[in-house]
């Protein structure tokens, strides 16, 4: 009898665990499709464009050089969007662009189509960055005499 009762607990905690297995996946799975960030290449966009729309959509590329036209007065900025492979977009945002925005630089602009044409109507600009470390260049070095002579000068 009592092996019985101990095989049943057994079954009841290898259920119960299996039972919140199964909900920490599906929540987890759940929150990846809220939270995931995919984004539209230039050409997948130029593909979709009907089925598109003007829905709110996320396309990443290349700022094509030569291509930014930024007005701080009224904080304007127009630049192509670009895959390197022949696919470009036009591009127009309000606000400041983030700091690290450049030509050349890769870009995931959050916005929708401008209906007729093949153009966006950024909200978001998200800069993509390097991944690879660079050392900092000399000039931003610390010169130790500055340092040296601060610490003195201060002391007394």
């Amino acid at each position: 009898m009592e092996w019985k009762n101990e095989k049943n607990r057994s079954k009841k905690w290898i259920f119960g665990g299996g039972f919140i297995l199964l909900l920490v996946m599906a929540f987890s799975f759940y929150a990846m499709q809220n939270y995931s960030v995919y984004f539209y290449t230039p050409k997948e966009l130029f593909e979709k464009v009907d089925e598109l729309g003007e829905s709110q959509i996320r396309v990443g590329g290349m700022v094509k050089s030569s291509s930014v036209h930024w007005n701080p007065d009224t904080l304007s900025l127009q630049f192509v969007l670009s895959d390197l492979k022949g696919i470009e977009i036009p591009v127009s945002y309000s606000g400041a662009p983030p700091d690290m925005f450049k030509e050349g630089s890769g870009v995931v602009v959050e916005g929708s189509l401008v209906k007729g044409i093949l153009s966006l109507r950024a909200r978001n600009l998200f800069v993509k960055h390097s991944e690879e470390y660079r050392i900092p260049e000399e000039v931003h070095k610390i010169n130790p005499a500055l340092i040296e002579k601060s610490i003195i000068k201060n002391k007394y």
